[in-house]
């Protein structure tokens, strides 16, 4: 063995035996592609540095609640608790600007301004840029990727990554146009002159089809789902070309015993854009073509039974908003089980039940499940239950005197797994409920 760990086989055969187990790991964990951190610095209420951490402690508590890829176990679930206005929701909108920047930024004109929106409180924090770093898991490489940027411009950027354990650098990026490359430079070099000063060079090099950073590109557009961001038009058009899907939507809903719903069925037809458009909002149809005055729609049924054995169909719009968002979440959910990745909602319980709410965080616990994760925000205390969650699933959000958001685990308080911890929360001990003056009351 070297002094950097890594063994040398001087016989054939057991060098070609040790490549082969290592391809033999290599296609059990292809797909099993997770995410290992997120931090934010300085967006909307969030000045300093937060980092939700998906890496999982070393307490043996629940280990059907954690993956295993290589040496990284990785937690498939965290919820996030706080008070209204602590900056729960901007954890996720964090997110969904990271995923947007990677997706979209290569389409940016030289003179379009980026959406970012720093910390207002601080007037240094005004003028700095704002920072955003991911560090995930595909095909068993660990990636750790970066930027920073203000309205105007990207100013750093980074991509490296870990084949075969060694750390190596793809690119990284200072003062806006600075490049360094570290492998196929000439290719590399002619990705730079093709840049603009508000585009991340992830998106840019991935759109001109650099194969270095595809695979980093193709985890944040296409594992991460954020349930809010999501289109009703997508999820409905997902339920009607895929029977399989909406069998086991419906097999869901009977376990849950949501409101006696025996089938779910999908039917097109024409309409006029000006009859349909007040129904968008309930999200029971599908728009095909809508710059045409005469669409093609797709209408979305609920089968009920009556005690008569006899069926009722009702539009999507006559069944309840937990009903509705039950429905297209379950679409997703699905998908990110079935595939994998990452699946990020704000307010887990609105419009849901408690008991279903504890369902659907137990669906991505399971065992079965080794490559998708559940991350939400909520107000709901009947999941802080140590039959659900491990402590380092738990995360609290508060805000400091200056309003400035800070995130902090349960696993960095001192209490055992055994702990109650719906009461050590509402206790106010680990901070994140509400301060009511109830002087004048």
């Amino acid at each position: 063995m070297r002094d950097d760990g890594i063994i040398e086989f001087k016989c054939k055969k057991c060098r070609k035996t040790a490549e082969n187990i290592d391809k033999h790991i290599n296609i059990r964990v292809y797909k099993m592609d997770m995410i290992l951190e997120i931090s934010v610095e300085n967006y909307l209420s969030i000045r300093e540095k937060i980092t939700l951490s998906l890496e999982a402690t070393a307490t043996k508590k629940l280990r059907e609640n954690v993956s295993r890829i290589r040496d990284n176990d990785i937690l498939k679930t965290a919820a996030i608790y706080g008070p209204n206005a602590s900056g729960k929701t901007n954890i996720i909108k964090a997110i969904v600007f990271l995923w947007n920047m990677v997706k979209k930024s290569h389409t940016f004109n030289i003179d379009n301004l980026i959406p970012i929106v720093p910390f207002k409180l601080d007037e240094a924090s005004i003028s700095k840029p704002s920072r955003f770093e991911i560090i995930f898991i595909v095909k068993g490489i660990r990636y750790k990727y970066g930027f920073s940027c203000d309205e105007k411009k990207v100013i750093d950027e980074y991509l490296h990554y870990w084949p075969k354990g060694r750390l190596a650098v793809i690119f990284s990026r200072k003062k806006t146009d600075e490049f360094e490359f570290r492998t196929q430079i000439s290719r590399q070099k002619l990705i730079e002159k093709q840049m603009t000063k508000n585009s991340l060079y992830l998106s840019r090099a991935t759109q001109l089809g650099y194969e270095k950073t595809k695979d980093a590109y193709n985890f944040i557009v296409n594992s991460i789902t954020v349930n809010q961001y999501v289109g009703i038009t997508e999820a409905i058009e997902r339920i009607r070309k895929d029977p399989l899907l909406r069998d086991r939507i419906i097999s869901t809903l009977k376990r849950i015993d949501f409101g006696g719903i025996e089938n779910i069925k999908t039917e097109k037809k024409k309409g006029k854009s000006s009859e349909i458009k007040f129904k968008i909002d309930k999200g029971d149809f599908s728009i095909e073509n809508s710059k045409s005055q005469d669409v093609d729609i797709t209408l979305v049924k609920t089968i009920h039974l009556m005690k008569s054995g006899k069926t009722a169909e009702f539009d999507l719009e006559e069944e309840s908003d937990g009903t509705r968002k039950s429905i297209f979440m379950l679409v997703y959910i699905f998908e990110t089980l079935e595939k994998g990745g990452a699946m990020f909602i704000d307010e887990l319980e609105s419009s849901l039940h408690p008991d279903i709410c504890k369902f659907l965080v137990r669906m991505f616990n399971d065992g079965k499940n080794k490559k998708s994760q559940f991350v939400f925000t909520t107000h709901n205390t009947n999941l802080l239950d140590n039959r659900i969650f491990r402590r380092d699933q738990i995360y609290i959000c508060s805000k400091r005197p200056n309003e400035n958001t800070i995130l902090e685990s349960l696993s960095d308080y001192d209490f055992r797994e055994e702990s109650n911890f719906e009461n050590i929360y509402l206790s106010g001990r680990v901070g994140g409920v509400p301060n009511i003056d109830e002087s004048d009351a």
